[in-house]
């Protein structure tokens, strides 16, 4: 990685013959993976570090991760918006109306929208870093999420990772 990319307050962290491999942002933090470790910045001068012998890295899923449960959830988001169009304009029965009111109906439209743009946007897989010690505060923060759209980004961060933990 070009030395040109690095910002100052990184390079003053650095030995004098380590060298930055690859950085990602991670949850407002940016991570940078060196030839010897791996630095987490939660501002210019706070930071966390992992020495790489002792870190593990694994992929995980989580939330609606079969094809079943997305296709359900979306189904249920337009079921949502067509109750609330449904109910706006509402049945008339005899002399009696159905319809409900604006807000209501802008409502179910709204969650129905909501359920089908979560269940496609947001991402299902992630690699987390593992060290001895951790918590689950820091669990969450060394986690590497993947983007469902372009995930390249966090892969290849995650080999970077990986080559490093398997040399010596």
């Amino acid at each position: 990685m070009a030395d040109t990319k690095i910002p100052e307050w990184v390079r003053d962290q650095l030995s004098k013959e380590e060298q930055v491999i690859s950085k990602i942002h991670i949850q407002n933090t940016d991570v940078y993976a060196t030839d010897k470790r791996l630095l987490r910045f939660t501002s210019k001068s706070k930071f966390d570090e992992l020495q790489y012998d002792k870190i593990s890295i694994s992929f995980k899923k989580f939330g609606l991760s079969t094809i079943n449960s997305r296709v359900f959830a979306v189904l249920f988001g337009v079921f949502c918006i067509s109750l609330g169009i449904l109910s706006y304009v509402g049945p008339k029965i005899g002399t009696t109306s159905l319809k409900a009111p604006f807000i209501y109906s802008l409502l179910f439209c709204i969650i129905g929208l909501l359920t089908i743009l979560g269940t496609l946007a947001l991402p299902y897989t992630y690699y987390q870093i593992e060290y001895p010690g951790f918590s689950k505060k820091d669990l969450k923060n060394w986690r590497i999420m993947r983007n469902r759209w372009f995930p390249g980004k966090a892969d290849r961060f995650a080999e970077v990772i990986k080559e490093r933990i398997r040399q010596p």
